[in-house]
């Protein structure tokens, strides 16, 4: 004789199973070359600055996720989230036809900078304010390096979700 289920609404979300919530997640794609956190830099007379580069993307970050929030209409959550990145990076020019293809299909992963740290420190950064209030929510993480297929072109991939349990 099987037990008899009741009756609750179960989502499951990447393994992850939740109980009656509702399930949110943004994903925005930011173009071009990936680009890791750059070091804080200091004046002569001992002030510490950001590179430029790094606000400039950081800013780019900012912009596509308000975007995102604004189209799903949703506001900005102070539960805990997950976020993953993905980093489709360029393949070479230099590199054979043979290689290139390669890395084209998965065989080769990127193994250069920006590291993937850099990565998600910049986009953690470009999102805080915007989608979660700090990145101190950020209570799983995923990301990685690889590279893009030549006609699409590299962009940063970032999926952030969070559900309204305890809301």
């Amino acid at each position: 004789m099987q037990k008899k289920l009741s009756i609750t609404k179960v989502a499951k979300y990447r393994g992850y199973y939740f109980d009656r919530h509702k399930m949110y997640e943004i994903e925005l794609e930011v173009s071009g070359q990936p680009i890791g956190k750059g070091r804080p830099r200091f004046t002569k007379v001992g002030h510490t600055y950001t590179p430029q580069k790094t606000k400039e993307y950081e800013r780019r970050i900012h912009a596509a996720a308000w975007a995102e929030m604004a189209k799903h209409n949703i506001d900005q959550t102070l539960r805990p989230v997950a976020v993953e990145i993905i980093a489709f990076m360029d393949i070479p020019q230099s590199w054979s036809k043979k290689k290139r293809l390669e890395a084209e299909y998965g065989a080769i992963s990127p193994m250069t900078k920006p590291d993937v740290d850099n990565i998600a420190k910049i986009a953690l950064d470009g999102l805080s304010g915007t989608i979660f209030a700090d990145d101190k929510q950020v209570t799983s993480m995923k990301v990685k390096k690889t590279y893009c297929h030549p006609d699409r072109g590299p962009v940063l991939y970032i999926s952030v979700s969070w559900t309204d349990e305890g809301a």
